[in-house]
């Protein structure tokens, strides 16, 4: 884990970036801290379980095995170790805790799941805090009370077990030579285009199938992630905040690979993206 240098000095706490799979988290300065999703040789056995009692669903649901496989890289034959499974399990809880936290005028939340990855799911609420940054003030926080400290009150939580069965979207927009893909609702796709990212897809499904697909982008797009860095954001429309799942615009991304039962409703965000003088991109 790397150390990114970019929440308040005061603070005690700060994001870490994984070196293997790109995921960040938010942990004490003075602590060695690791993955929310890799296991290494100190989670490994523990977490085993939990890819095990998550394959013994396989059977059973065929669409789950293929969720799987698709964030491992795996093909349709291969079998699926009980690591891979560990991992998928870790990092849909992560996606999971996030969402549930996630709202309108925030960005880049990233945070700490007491229980990741042993036992994938959090199995405890003592925690560094879920972090983001506020797009009125520009300053990253903690999520306390609901709101903004600094800013009016804003909209609170979401059940995501409420939510798991209701329709999101998968989105990709496109800005100067860097791509951008996200989950949320329609009014976070207009976000981006009013802010002058050019629409390349927008993809609704089940809100948990949401949240698998974007965990596998996450995982498949690793290596190309755009590092967090202050040249680089300057090129980015402020909707991107510090650039969380952004990769050069060279890179493939067809969201319909990755959620595979979703209906692309591109064509319902055309009209927004003629009136802000974007156009549809080309799928890349």
């Amino acid at each position: 884990m790397e150390r990114l240098y970019v929440l308040p000095e005061d603070s005690t706490a700060d994001l870490y970036r994984c070196r293997i799979c790109g995921t960040h988290r938010v942990c004490h300065t003075r602590w060695r801290t690791r993955c929310h999703v890799c296991l290494d040789e100190r989670s490994t056995g523990f977490a085993l379980g939990a890819g095990e009692r998550l394959l013994a669903r396989v059977p059973l649901e065929a669409a789950l095995g293929d969720q799987i496989r698709r964030f491992a890289g795996l093909t349709s034959t291969d079998a699926i170790p009980a690591r891979d499974a560990a991992e998928f399990q870790a990092a849909i809880a992560l996606g999971v805790e996030l969402d549930r936290r996630r709202r309108d005028g925030w960005n880049d939340l990233t945070g700490d799941v007491h229980g990741l990855p042993w036992c994938g799911e959090r199995t405890g609420t003592s925690s560094h805090g879920t972090w983001g940054v506020h797009d009125r003030c520009g300053a990253w926080q903690r999520l306390r009370e609901r709101s903004c400290p600094q800013c009016s009150p804003e909209p609170g939580d979401r059940s995501f077990t409420a939510l798991q069965d209701t329709t999101y979207l998968l989105y990709l927009v496109r800005h100067r030579g860097l791509l951008k893909f996200g989950v949320g609702g329609a009014r976070r796709v207009r976000q981006h285009l009013l802010a002058g990212a050019e629409l390349v897809e927008v993809v609704e499904g089940r809100h948990a199938d949401v949240i698998a697909a974007e965990a596998t982008l996450k995982r498949q797009k690793r290596e190309a992630a755009v590092p967090l860095r202050k040249w680089r954001t300057r090129r980015m429309p402020a909707s991107f905040g510090r650039g969380t799942e952004v990769v050069r615009a060279g890179v493939r991304i067809r969201l319909a690979d990755v959620l595979t039962d979703g209906r692309d409703v591109t064509s319902a965000f055309t009209t927004t993206a003629r009136r802000t003088g974007s156009t549809p991109g080309r799928r890349s």
